[in-house]
């Protein structure tokens, strides 16, 4: 039933660091989240680097990446069999330390040399390991009879995806015609979700869900003011003077009749278009439970930017996502109810993390000064607690 959440995977607590003891040392700490978040700050303030903090742990854990710089992680999820606590350090591309946590019992820990020890469900005992020092155990010991708690990890750490909403967003990349055939002529095309490849991720999409998703796609970009009779691939040497033959995403605006390529576009329209396309495949294909939107409402108008965050919070609300997303977008603020905030404050490589969970005080204190949210993140009302740090 939408509105109702299922599932209790979230991410609860996070805190990261790196350079320790150098100057360019950077921590968080102890930073809080909610199934909705917004993360508001100043230029600087470090919210595109924690989006990409959490998405890179999240694929450190999938075995995708691997730290090679100086940094530690401590992680904690709550996920269906109980709350997770995961710490990892990493020094000159090695692990120097790694323990596994669930609700307080320590599953896995290993030394910088590579030796420790997991639990063994069925026999319920630990046995010790020895793996090489640069390697994750997390990820080289997963086994769904014996270590089912690395399973749970990784299908959490598989299911983050990280949309950077004011980038290129895959608007100059298409798919070659070699490429296209090979691709649509697959009764079994592999899915497809990667956010810099909007085509396949369309294309793909289509070949899963058909007719059903594109009716998804026009009703959301109608919700966000863009009227569409159809979208859809096709060949952009036949929509436009495209210097060679490949595969591009149009649409058709219901008051101008004519399919229009991605690339020609306005840039706020083509964000919106791709933001509902990638939801909507989260929501059909439902593995993925943390979206991560990094810049929301970027070269969006105001009636627009609104109705992007009443899309998004609405998807996460049915589909038992939990969502993160950042801006600098007054209009965005202004939209967005406080107690989905998330403020960031840095001094020096420090920053410190003020929500409703741990600063209940401020937050309402506010609400009772009749002041617009924006007020709220241009106010100083943390800056004792930073600088007194």
């Amino acid at each position: 039933m939408a509105g109702i959440w299922f599932f209790t995977n979230l991410l609860v607590k996070l805190c990261y660091s790196e350079f320790k003891d150098e100057p360019r040392y950077w921590d968080i700490s102890d930073a809080e989240f909610s199934k909705i978040n917004l993360i508001v700050g100043k230029n600087s303030s470090g919210k595109s680097r924690l989006m990409s903090v959490i998405n890179s742990f999240a694929r450190i854990l999938c075995g995708q990446h691997k730290a090679y710089e100086a940094c530690g992680f401590l992680v904690t999820l709550k996920l269906n069999s109980g709350e997770f606590s995961y710490e990892i350090a990493f020094k000159e591309g090695t692990v120097i330390k790694e323990v596994l946590l669930v609700d307080g019992e320590k599953k896995l820990s290993r030394d910088e040399n590579g030796s420790g020890q997991i639990h063994y469900e069925k026999e319920n005992t630990f046995l010790d390991f020895k793996i090489p020092a640069n390697a994750i155990a997390a990820v080289n010991r997963r086994d769904e009879i014996q270590h089912p708690f690395l399973i749970e990890l990784y299908q959490w750490a598989n299911s983050v995806v990280l949309y950077l909403f004011g980038s290129d967003f895959g608007r100059s990349r298409v798919m070659g015609v070699t490429d296209a055939h090979a691709f649509f002529n697959n009764p079994n095309p592999p899915p497809f979700d990667d956010p810099d490849d909007f085509v396949r991720v369309y294309s793909s999409a289509y070949k899963r869900f058909g007719e059903t998703f594109d009716k998804a796609v026009i009703a959301d970009m109608g919700e966000l003011g863009y009227s569409l009779s159809d979208v859809g691939a096709d060949n952009l040497q036949e929509l436009s003077n495209f210097p060679f033959a490949a595969v591009g995403i149009f649409v058709v605006e219901t008051d101008l009749g004519f399919k229009n390529p991605q690339i020609q576009m306005s840039q706020g329209m083509f964000r919106a278009l791709a933001l509902v396309v990638h939801l909507n495949l989260c929501a059909f294909s439902r593995n993925k439970q943390l979206i991560l939107v990094d810049d929301i409402g970027e070269g969006l108008d105001y009636e627009r930017a609104t109705s992007v965050i009443k899309l998004l919070i609405t998807k996460a609300k049915e589909n038992d996502m939990q969502l993160i997303m950042t801006t600098n977008d007054r209009f965005v603020m202004n939209e967005v109810p406080l107690e989905y905030w998330a403020v960031l404050k840095r001094k020096g490589g420090i920053v410190k993390m003020f929500n409703a969970k741990n600063s209940q005080k401020q937050f309402e204190q506010f609400k009772y000064l009749g002041l617009n949210n924006f007020d709220f993140f241009a106010s100083d009302f943390f800056e004792a607690e930073v600088l007194n740090d």
